[in-house]
């Protein structure tokens, strides 16, 4: 299976490069939750200064400016919209914008537990203590941005019938807080059922109110990340995977992806006039780094290997990382992973490609 999509999706990206193809669609809004690998400005408006993400190299490969987007370019989201064709998704904290055909909800660091279980758990890293946008967080958004979009219940339910809704990436700062707050492996695997858990009930609380067309993505192989790689370092082989990737990192999110699977499943059931995808991440991510040239990205060096940080083996440094000054990208930017967490442009895009004809969403967007 892994071989049929790596040839697929390589004749994808061969003829497409860093584009999405353009599907006839009913969509003709987009509203999307989710943390830092849809996050397209929130975090930079609400806190500017938590993240690096509002300088420069980021954005310089589409954008040719810092945009807010944890990346050089364009994210899934971005792909998503642009093969509608719609607007990019502006994001909800920016002043001015027309949420007329979509809003976008997402915050990097955003978990989908509430920030109350990280106060009482006493596991809130200092960086993000004074920040609250967890799912529920941003649902309140949503609701209250309602009654500019839409004034009747009849007004809404035709409205949210025609958008499309994602629900997801989230949970990877749920369990990269975890780790940063010295708990183990076992914690958090512990906790998986709760972050599905927030997710499905976020998805229903949507679907009770009519919206059509979901997509719940999974995470991604926490397992391949260079931060994780970097500060989770091993000295048994053992501990790595063929690819290079830790793999009892990984596991948390095989399992969070086979309990949120199982979850869209159920909802296909509660809602059968919904559409609703899951979405993978998992799955690309790991095949282009275990195929780096099928699918096109640099293969000069290792695709573990971010393309902008302030090095180290994985070129991830928590004292000099992307956006900081003196920080340099690579001078190729198609390799996998961008800034030690997120990913490139040209990830996203082949990510994109696969949502939207099937190859890494059941059902297709």
């Amino acid at each position: 299976m892994g071989l049929v999509l790596a040839f697929l999706i390589a004749v994808t990206t061969l003829s497409q490069q860093v584009t999405c193809t353009t599907f006839r669609s009913p969509y003709k809004a987009i509203f999307n939750f989710g943390d830092a690998f849809s996050d397209t400005g929130n975090l930079n408006i609400l806190a500017p200064k938590a993240l690096y993400i509002g300088n420069p190299p980021y954005g310089e490969t589409y954008f040719n400016r810092p945009t807010g987007r944890a990346c050089n370019g364009r994210v899934v989201l971005d792909f998503i919209a642009q093969s509608i064709p719609l607007p990019l998704v502006p994001p909800y904290l920016a002043k001015g914008q027309d949420f007329s055909k979509g809003a976008n909800f997402a915050v990097a660091r955003a978990t989908a537990l509430d920030f109350k279980f990280y106060q009482e758990n006493n596991i809130i890293p200092t960086s993000i203590a004074s920040l609250n946008t967890s799912l529920s967080v941003q649902l309140g958004w949503f609701e209250n941005l309602k009654p500019s979009l839409c004034n009747t219940t009849d007004a809404c339910n035709l409205y949210f019938n025609s958008s499309l809704f994602l629900v997801g990436t989230i949970g990877f700062s749920d369990y990269t807080t975890m780790l940063t707050a010295g708990k183990t492996v076992d914690y958090v695997n512990s906790k998986v059922q709760d972050v599905v858990c927030s997710i499905t009930s976020a998805a229903t609380s949507l679907l009770d109110q009519g919206v059509q067309h979901m997509v719940v993505p999974g995470v991604v192989p926490l397992g391949c990340i260079p931060r994780i790689l970097t500060v989770y370092v091993s000295p048994n082989v053992s501990d790595y995977d063929s690819i290079g990737c830790l793999q009892r990192y990984n596991n948390i999110s095989q399992y969070h992806n086979k309990i949120l699977r199982d979850a869209v499943k159920q909802l296909q059931i509660e809602f059968p006039k919904a559409v609703i995808s899951y979405a993978d991440y998992y799955e690309p991510i790991t095949q282009f780094l275990a195929k780096p040239r099928i699918y096109g990205f640099t293969v000069n060096r290792s695709p573990l290997v971010a393309c902008c940080g302030g090095g180290g083996p994985y070129n991830y440094n928590l004292s000099a990382q992307c956006g900081q000054s003196g920080v340099t990208a690579c001078p190729d930017p198609t390799t996998v992973n961008w800034d030690g967490i997120a990913f490139t442009e040209k990830a996203y895009s082949i990510i994109a490609n696969g949502w939207r004809n099937g190859l890494f969403a059941i059902p297709p967007i």
